[in-house]
């Protein structure tokens, strides 16, 4: 037998012995939710009821002439429409709260029951069959959960033995003050107590239930402030214990997602980007600090969140049409800017065709297919560098110059440098970048206008017309291509003695 020639059982137990110890021992060098997991995502956050009407079947509560009420979207419809998210690069999908909801609250904000599904958008089967066909194409799902309250005049008020489920109703007047935010009833809604036990054991059950029936990725955790973080330890290690590899992101600032070791919304990030783009002719310095900040305080910034809007928002293209600006161009520039930085792109649904909307419900509106498709072809493009150039996803961030409106930074690894160049100005602009910010020999390649910038008098000279981006790959210089110079020459020749052939065979002929 082999185990004699290898040297009876004790050999054949050291063998077993050396085969499992990287096995046991990988759990403890991978570190759950880290950027290696999601850091190469782009994330499309989708309001089931606004999106796609996939089953009428379950339309029970549905008013087209009515935006504060259910208008069809569900489940089905996104499962439908699969093919067209990821064609645009998004390799995750998150969607608001899906738990039973009361009161008409199509947007999920006024839970009745944690353990049962929303009807209006659909039943748990159509539910797990969107996860899984979303995982047969590669992506991700991750669900909205929020743990802070359930909707006005919930059953629990009036039942036996749930009078401490909740605390005592008082509006919430002092948002800077964490005990009142904690404890205070947001929007009129009851808010419930997770400091009792009762609570917290029932809370963190439904959201281990949720990841048991429909084998989601991910939760985007909201209303985060308004929960006591002893809570949201307190949960988040209960999950970890079963999904070492479950995905987090909230509504935090840097200390309590470095505290919780979980991805962040950048909300103060957000209105920075709003400020910036919505209009032109303004300075981006304040962004590229605030990613200092980020650098400084997080382990993993490249699981922060990027968004220029939120379904808790006017729609960035409001801004825009306040500031009487172009929607298209504007958010060409905002986009640029999102997929080029650190983090995780956060898109909410409709943006790929500026999507319009004030105040809610204004904000939440329909889904339309039937549109220009210039800006999601961009998208496209920007998605299809993201993923290609590793530098654009991982690398450090460096800003190169800041003038005017137009900006140049630097994502760059050991093996690959990228420049980003985005002018947020109404003026056709230059850059002269030192040539000490590259290597000797090189060029900067376009790669989404095709543009070619090499030295010149030790600079490189950065053009861009008004409100218009480049992203380039910083590449040893090609040189001249004698080649393509061969052809530019001889095709013109080979067609004209092709003229002088015919007209003497024409001659002939005659």
């Amino acid at each position: 037998p082999v185990w004699i020639i290898l040297g009876g059982q004790n050999m054949l137990k050291k063998l077993i012995v050396i085969l499992l110890v990287p096995l046991l021992l990988f759990p403890l060098f991978s570190k759950p939710g880290s950027a290696a997991d999601w850091q190469d995502d782009a994330i499309y956050y989708v309001m089931v009821d606004r999106f796609y009407n996939g089953n009428t079947q379950n339309d029970q509560e549905v008013n087209i002439d009515d935006m504060n009420t259910y208008q069809g979207g569900d489940f089905a419809g996104i499962t439908e429409k699969l093919d067209y998210i990821k064609e645009m690069g998004f390799t995750a999908i998150a969607l608001n709260p899906v738990i039973q909801n009361m009161n008409g609250d199509y947007t999920g904000g006024s839970p009745l029951d944690f353990t049962a599904v929303n009807e209006n958008y659909g039943t748990m089967e159509e539910l797990r069959k969107l996860v899984k066909e979303a995982h047969d194409r590669d992506m991700k799902i991750m669900l909205d959960f929020q743990v802070n309250h359930v909707g006005e005049g919930h059953p629990w008020l009036e039942e036996n033995g749930k009078k401490d489920w909740f605390h005592e109703e008082r509006a919430i007047t002092e948002n800077g003050q964490t005990d009142k935010q904690e404890t205070g009833w947001l929007d009129g809604k009851p808010d419930l107590a997770q400091e009792n036990p009762e609570v917290s054991s029932y809370l963190i059950d439904a959201a281990k239930w949720w990841i048991k029936e429909t084998g989601i990725d991910g939760y985007r955790l909201i209303y985060m402030n308004y929960v006591p973080q002893s809570f949201w330890e307190e949960m988040i290690s209960a999950i970890r214990e079963d999904r070492p590899d479950f995905f987090f992101i909230g509504d935090v600032d840097a200390d309590k997602a470095e505290k919780l070791g979980i991805g962040m919304l950048d909300e103060e990030q957000m209105t920075g980007m709003r400020e910036a783009f919505s209009t032109t002719d303004v300075e981006m310095d304040s962004l590229f600090k605030r990613w200092e900040t980020l650098f400084g305080a997080l382990n993993t910034p490249y699981t922060t969140g990027i968004s220029v809007d939120t379904e808790r928002t006017e729609r960035f293209t409001k801004e825009t049409e306040r500031a009487k600006q172009f929607p298209g161009t504007r958010w060409k520039v905002a986009l640029t800017y999102m997929y080029t930085m650190p983090g995780i792109p956060v898109v909410t649904y409709g943006s790929e065709i500026a999507l319009n909307g004030g105040e809610k419900p204004d904000n939440h509106r329909m889904m339309n297919f039937r549109t220009d498709e210039e800006l999601i072809d961009y998208m496209k493009q920007l998605s299809a560098l993201r993923k290609k150039y590793p530098a654009l996803r991982t690398g450090d961030l460096e800003l190169l110059q800041s003038e005017d409106g137009m900006v140049v930074f630097k994502r760059e690894t050991e093996e690959q440098t990228m420049i980003a160049a985005i002018n947020n100005s109404s003026k056709t602009k230059t850059i002269q970048l030192d040539s000490a910010f590259i290597q000797d020999n090189q060029e900067l390649r376009g790669k989404l206008n095709t543009d070619l910038v090499r030295e010149q008098n030790g600079t490189f000279s950065i053009t861009l017309e008004r409100e218009m981006a480049e992203v380039y790959l910083v590449e040893k210089e090609s040189g001249i291509n004698y080649g393509f110079l061969a052809v530019l020459i001889l095709v013109p020749i080979a067609f004209i003695l092709f003229l002088i052939l015919a007209r003497k065979r024409g001659r002939q002929t005659n």
